[in-house]
């Protein structure tokens, strides 16, 4: 095995917009031969506050995720915070790390406000109703420290805010290290805007993708106690500091998330969340025209099937 003891061989991000088909994105860019996305879709590595103490073995435990056994041209993560926190900007510049690229995929706000809202709504972490959970805090800048104990975070107006945000992309880094694709291209014709992804990286097209769905929003039976389990397997407390005497780190990292997923798959219904009114759209519309009308300006992009915008 080749051993990089520097995190500079990760050079492409793809770092929001949440629940916007980033899951997707990463898993399809993977099948690319000269592409390695990491096994943990999210590590959040570039936003640790302590990112210049890091130690040779929370680098090592984050390279853990790149097969470095085989040469790669790129080596991907998909951070969704990235996007929001500056703390990814900061320690990225420090290490100097050659060109790196950046893909966005963006989603209409409206649909991934309410996409962001109904999938926390799913894991038991939200109680307040639509309107009341957008409105909360949502002046708030995101930071790191959000971070629910289950890993998901709550700001679902912030998070749509794609011109504010990529505005600091483009002040921080060249537009010549930035695609942006849009969600509802990408949800028609998936080869087709995969292989304009691999257009921008330089890499050879390819002639065919399977199918996939990646992060599908589902109701569970039980979503308080699902929350529960995420936060015991997911995140640090007693429960965990007693398994990890039992079983091998690599065995943890493989099953941690699986136990959660095999619950959700148990306990899941056919329900869907009903559809967003067209008096709730014209008022989410309200709130994120601005924003939409500053991405327009500092990107350029056609955003024609963004029809509450038109």
């Amino acid at each position: 095995m080749i051993k990089m003891k520097s995190p500079t061989i990760v050079n492409l991000y793809i770092p929001g917009a949440a629940k916007s088909g980033t899951s997707s994105l990463h898993d399809l860019l993977n099948l690319h031969p000269q592409i390695c996305m990491s096994k943990n879709k999210e590590p959040h590595f570039w936003t640790n506050k302590r990112f210049s103490e890091n130690s040779q073995v929370e680098i090592s435990s984050y390279l853990e995720n790149f097969n470095l056994e085989k040469k790669h041209t790129y080596y991907g993560e998909s951070s969704t915070g990235y996007f929001y926190f500056d703390l990814f900007k900061e320690n990225l510049l420090s290490q100097k790390t050659l060109n790196p690229k950046f893909i966005f995929i963006l989603r209409n706000p409206i649909d991934r406000a309410y996409s962001h809202y109904t999938y926390v709504k799913s894991l038991g972490s939200e109680d307040d109703n639509f309107e009341n959970a957008v409105l909360k805090n949502h002046q708030k800048d995101p930071k790191p420290e959000d971070l629910l104990p289950e890993l998901i975070v709550k700001n679902y107006y912030q998070y749509s805010l794609y011109g504010k945000w990529l505005e600091k992309f483009y002040y921080t880094f060249d537009k010549s290290q930035i695609k942006i694709i849009l969600f509802e291209d990408f949800k028609e014709n998936p080869l087709q805007t995969l292989n304009e992804c691999f257009d921008f990286l330089i890499l050879p097209r390819l002639d065919e993708i399977p199918e996939i769905k990646s992060n599908v929003t589902v109701k569970t039976k039980f979503p308080k106690i699902y929350k529960k389990l995420r936060t015991l397997t997911l995140s640090k407390n007693r429960f965990r500091d007693v398994v990890k005497h039992f079983f091998p780190k690599k065995f943890r990292r493989k099953y941690k998330k699986n136990i959660s997923e095999v619950f959700l798959n148990l306990t899941k219904t056919k329900e869907s969340y009903p559809k967003l009114s067209t008096e709730q759209r014209e008022w989410l519309c309200q709130l994120f025209k601005e924003d939409v009308a500053l991405l327009k300006k500092i990107t350029n992009l056609d955003l024609k099937k963004w029809k509450d915008f038109d």
